[in-house]
């Protein structure tokens, strides 16, 4: 008994030397991605939604979105602009810029609101504005004004509205090309054909005058709308939603010559896609951020996604020879989801802040904010 007694304890004591100095386990497989997600704003009372976001050059971060009753607009709305200078952790309180009530017959409707950096460092937020009812689908292709506004001081105060002129909703922000033309994406319904369509309106005069629409993709039994565009490899790149409701992709037309005539529409590696936000990355790629919505009787605006493509992908026509990641940011677990519209910046080379409107677990819609880096894709 004794002698097993100490085969046993030798038996212990070599095991344990034999552990003495050996390297911890490695886990098996990749290490998982973080995403960092915050709610910037929540107020049960009201439904907040469509943010812009865009980052000046003195580091302050500008954040514009829609307060009103509902998704569709009833009796009020307001844009709401709101400032970060520690690249978003924190943003300051809502000013309202401007807001509309029922007049009795109608709302005179702040639909989505697009904010950016122009070249000459004022801050232009734009915004198309159309009475409700009828509402954004009125087969009046003038009814829709977009509107400018400026600031001089980083978004301390802006200018009255200035009505641009350009007619159509949910404009994009205006691309500034290197002749020094304005380009702005609006979308309208074709009076002749009842087709929604993409156009794009361009200045020679900073935004003072716009020439005649003109037509980037308008295609029977296609609704085209939603665009972003960026100006790449010497050409511009626009990505557009498709609207039928049966899961198609993102599409993209390409301009070689400033936005004077579009080739395409051509797929994209985005299945599902809705409301598309490009930008270029300081590594000289292209992010898009997108709603996924896959259409048919499938639950509505569950999902947020971001992809990553080459800037030679972007360019590509055969969607065989594109090249891109889809990271998901957020799925919304509400009965009634609704989201998927967003904005982003990138604060530091490869580190970046995404805003989406987001169901979930709010009654209405929230605001919320992403954090994530490109080693993430």
């Amino acid at each position: 008994m004794r002698m097993l007694l100490m085969v046993i304890l030798i038996v212990v004591l070599l095991a344990a030397q034999s552990c003495v100095g050996a390297e911890p386990a490695k886990a098996s497989g990749p290490v998982g991605f973080k995403i960092e997600k915050s709610t910037i704003s929540r107020d049960d009372s009201v439904y907040e939604c469509f943010p812009s976001l865009t980052r000046l050059d003195s580091g302050r971060i500008i954040l514009v979105y829609r307060e009103s009753d509902g998704h569709k607009v009833k009796t009020f709305c307001r844009i709401i602009v709101r400032t970060s200078d520690d690249n978003g952790k924190t943003f300051s309180d809502k000013h309202v810029l401007v807001e509309a009530t029922h007049n009795g017959t109608h709302t005179q409707q702040y639909n989505c609101p697009k904010v950016q950096q122009l070249k000459d460092g004022r801050v232009l937020l734009i915004c198309d504005r159309f009475p409700t009812p009828p509402g954004e689908n009125a087969k009046d292709c003038l009814a829709s004004h977009v509107l400018f506004w400026y600031s001089s001081d980083q978004a301390k105060t802006f200018s009255e509205p200035v009505d641009s002129g350009v007619r159509g909703i949910m404009p994009d922000e205006v691309v500034e090309l290197p002749d020094g033309v304005w380009l702005l994406a609006t979308q309208s319904i074709n009076c002749d054909t009842g087709n929604l369509r993409q156009c794009v309106s361009r200045s020679k005069d900073g935004g003072k005058t716009w020439g005649d629409e003109i037509v980037v993709a308008d295609k029977k039994g296609y609704k085209f709308c939603e665009a972003s565009i960026i100006y790449v490899g010497g050409k511009l790149v626009c990505y557009l939603r498709e609207n039928s409701g049966k899961g198609r992709p993102i599409y993209k037309c390409i301009s070689a010559d400033g936005g004077l005539t579009w080739a395409g529409p051509f797929t994209t590696q985005m299945d599902s896609g809705h409301r598309p936000v490009a930008h270029l990355t300081k590594s000289g790629k292209v992010m898009i951020t997108y709603r996924y919505q896959i259409g048919g009787a499938s639950p509505w605006a569950k999902n947020t996604f971001a992809y990553l493509e080459s800037a030679e992908s972007a360019i590509e026509k055969d969607r065989q020879k594109q090249n891109g990641i889809v990271l998901p940011l957020d799925h919304d677990r509400n009965h009634h989801s609704d989201g998927g519209y967003t904005g982003w910046v990138e604060t530091a080379p490869g580190e970046f802040v995404v805003v989406n409107y987001i169901k979930d677990d709010a009654p209405k819609a929230q605001i919320r904010e992403y954090r994530f880096t490109e080693k993430d894709f």
